[in-house]
C-alpha cells in the first residue's frame, strides 16, 4: 500500500464559485494527483473489489464494496458490465494514468480501504476543499479533462470537478466513464 503525497493547503478565506464568492476552508492535505491505476489495482488486488469497467454492482457480490449510490454502473464501470476483464486489463497496462471510470461508492470504499491500512484518515474532498487546491498555483498535478469526485451532494446528485473549468460544478450522472478521484488525508485525529 502506498500512501498520495500530499500537499497541505491552510486554512483561510478564498474566492470558489461562480459567480465567485469568498469562502472559509479549514486546513487539509490533499493528494497532489488522482489515484493511479497502479494504486487501484492493489486495492482491488487485496479487496477483490470489483475493478472499474464492470462486475458485480457497488454493494453487491463485492467485498469491500459501498451502498448504491444512485450513480454508476455496476462496478463504477462501462454500462451492464461489458468488458470489465479486458478494459481492466488494458487499463492495467497504463499503471502511471489517473484510473477513471470509478463509481462514488467505489471511491469512497478505497478512502477506507487506504485508512485501515495505513491508521490515517483519508477520504474524498469536498468541493471547496478541491476547488481551493485546484486554485493554488503548482499545488495539484494532474488537472485536465479528468472529472474527480468530491464528498458533496447537490440538487440531488453528487458533485463532480475538473481541472479544466476550476469553478464549473458537475454531476456524473449513470456512467462514471471518464471520473476518477483524489483523496484526502485528515488533518484531526492520526
Amino acid at each position: 500500500m502506498v500512501e498520495p503525497d500530499v500537499v497541505v493547503v491552510p486554512a483561510g478565506d478564498a474566492l470558489l464559485g461562480d459567480p465567485p464568492r469568498t469562502e472559509h476552508v479549514n486546513v487539509f492535505a490533499i493528494a497532489r494527483r488522482p489515484v493511479r491505476v497502479g494504486e487501484y489495482a492493489v486495492f482491488v488486488d487485496e479487496t477483490h473489489h470489483s475493478p472499474p469497467g464492470g462486475g458485480a454492482p457497488d454493494g453487491v457480490g463485492a467485498p469491500g464494496g459501498g451502498a448504491p449510490d444512485g450513480v454508476g454502473a455496476p462496478g463504477g464501470g462501462a454500462p451492464d458490465g461489458v468488458g470489465a476483464p479486458a478494459e481492466w486489463q488494458r487499463k492495467q497496462l497504463m499503471a502511471d494514468t489517473p484510473v477513471d471510470g470509478v463509481s462514488w461508492a467505489d471511491a469512497v470504499t478505497y478512502c477506507r480501504w487506504l485508512t485501515v491500512g495505513t491508521g490515517r484518515i483519508y477520504r474524498l474532498p469536498d468541493e471547496r476543499e478541491w476547488e481551493k487546491a485546484a486554485r493554488r498555483e503548482g499545488a495539484l498535478e494532474g488537472l485536465g479533462a479528468l472529472r474527480e469526485w468530491t464528498n458533496s451532494w447537490l440538487d440531488g446528485g453528487r458533485v463532480v470537478r475538473r481541472g479544466d473549468e476550476v469553478a464549473a460544478r458537475g454531476y456524473a450522472g449513470a456512467d462514471p466513464r471518464g471520473v476518477g478521484f483524489r483523496v484526502v488525508h485528515g488533518m484531526t485525529g492520526r
